[in-house]
């Protein structure tokens, strides 16, 4: 009982844990020559950019878009400077 209390604390609110990198999750990646996809350990990044300069990045366990980039924006200290936000489709 006492493995799966902590299998659920590690959880965390994630569909799945690696047992060497628990804040990283199974995504599925897009890089087999065949055009296979594969469920690899991965993360996800949002980069602000403008002007061709870096000017905000975060890291997340969240394999989609659309559930990151509202605590993107939300945790960007610059975000007031900018009047126009542009996102991909995700």
């Amino acid at each position: 009982m006492k493995k799966y209390e902590k299998a659920e604390k590690t959880f965390a609110g994630h569909n799945s844990y690696s047992k060497t990198d628990h804040d990283a999750t199974f995504m599925h990646m897009k890089e087999d020559y065949m055009k296979n996809g594969q469920l690899k350990l991965g993360y996800n990044i949002q980069v602000a950019t403008t002007d061709q300069y870096v000017v905000d990045y975060a890291l997340s366990p969240n394999p989609t878009d659309f559930k990151t980039l509202e605590p993107f924006l939300d945790q960007m200290t610059m975000l007031d400077k900018f009047d126009k936000i542009v996102s991909d489709t995700g």
